[in-house]
């Protein structure tokens, strides 16, 4: 989103305090670099799944401070109340990681509409036991099975087996 959108929002009333999450990667060599803001997420994958961004929510910062368990988190009334976000204002502050690539590594973007119907388990469980080229399509299915209330944008980056 750019500055001429965000002063559309301010113009036009009935735009007021959209915004968008967003996770990106570029992809080079041996490293990846993540960047994100809000509560869109990247994971990397191998024979695990580890979350490599931190979501910008309220429920994240009540996580990080001790006043809720993850547990708490996944029914938390106010979990989709993002603390960043592209849009809202003129400028934005992500945060990113550079990530080594090992052979076999996948790096998994996708936006909360996944992971807020699909947990982590169902996540790995899909990559190792599909092929790679079917795996978007079925992780939006089982968020949509999961209830799919939002949603549900996935990418995957993988480096190749030596």
């Amino acid at each position: 989103m750019n500055i001429d959108n965000y002063k559309m929002s301010v113009a036009n009333s009935t735009l007021s305090g959209m915004g968008t999450t967003v996770v990106a990667a570029i992809v080079k060599d041996d490293y990846a670099i993540i960047s994100h803001v809000g509560d869109s997420r990247a994971y990397l994958i191998n024979d695990d799944i580890i979350q490599i961004t931190t979501d910008h929510s309220v429920v994240q910062s009540l996580i990080q401070s001790g006043k809720l368990t993850l547990n708490e988190a996944k029914t938390f009334p106010d979990k989709n109340i993002i603390t960043r976000a592209l849009g809202v204002g003129e400028s934005v502050i992500s945060d990113y990681s550079v990530v080594p690539l090992y052979p076999g590594d996948s790096i998994l973007l996708c936006s909360d509409g996944l992971t807020n119907f699909a947990d982590n388990s169902n996540i790995l469980n899909i990559f190792k036991n599909n092929n790679l080229i079917d795996v978007p399509d079925l992780l939006i299915e089982t968020a949509n099975s999961g209830g799919g209330g939002d949603n549900i944008s996935v990418a995957i980056v993988s480096k190749e087996r030596g």
